[in-house]
């Protein structure tokens, strides 16, 4: 759906990775919840009984409320990515924030969780709106990997970009809508390759 994978020159602080030496990954998955892979998604995780971080969209969750709601109660962590995913240039600070607290609220009463943790459409947020955000409360999490699926590569592909770079605490950005059946065709090898390796994966909020 979104180009979230922007060189992270003119990015924001945030957490890049887990704080943490011991062999841990963190899965997460932008711009859902949509109808067609975010359920696939959401099977395979629970097939291999595996927690993951989904950063959602408000006017995503304000259409699929039952599969937001699915997020949730399989035991997955749901966190907020805006409501229509703007560019950080194309909007002022209250627009944004704007956009933030409405997808909380969305979230919150879909699903009765309201999201910390926020990361920017395409990594992007000024100086001024990072402060905004954590005022507001806010985590801000970019990630370690990106495994170019939103330009809707094949499954080997996905692999080939993600396996090589996994390192202790990585977060790895994934999406669960938009042009990625990559990410399903990818994801069952993926978590086993992963697991062989000796990795676990944690909900960011587990790690933090």
């Amino acid at each position: 759906m979104h180009n979230d994978a922007k060189s992270h020159r003119d990015t924001p602080p945030g957490i890049r990775a887990l704080a943490t030496s011991e062999r841990v990954l963190a899965l997460t998955f932008d711009d859902g919840p949509d109808t067609e892979f975010t359920p696939s998604v959401l099977d395979i995780l629970q097939r291999y009984g595996i927690s993951a971080t989904f950063f959602c969209l408000g006017v995503q969750v304000a259409a699929n409320w039952s599969v937001a709601k699915r997020i949730v109660v399989a035991g997955h962590q749901i966190a907020n990515h805006t409501w229509s995913h703007p560019h950080a240039s194309d909007v002022t600070v209250s627009e944004l924030l704007r956009e933030v607290e409405n997808t909380t609220d969305t979230i919150e009463e879909a699903t009765g969780e309201r999201p910390r943790w926020f990361r920017p459409p395409y990594g992007e947020l000024g100086a001024e709106q990072g402060r905004a955000i954590a005022d507001a409360g806010y985590e801000v999490v970019l990630w370690t990997v990106d495994s170019l699926d939103w330009l809707g590569i094949t499954g080997p592909q996905i692999v080939a970009n993600v396996v090589p770079a996994l390192e202790n605490g990585a977060i790895l950005l994934h999406h669960s809508a938009g042009n990625v059946a990559g990410t399903v065709d990818a994801l069952p090898y993926l978590i086993e390759v992963c697991l062989r390796l000796g990795y676990r994966f944690v909900r960011l909020d587990e790690a933090m």
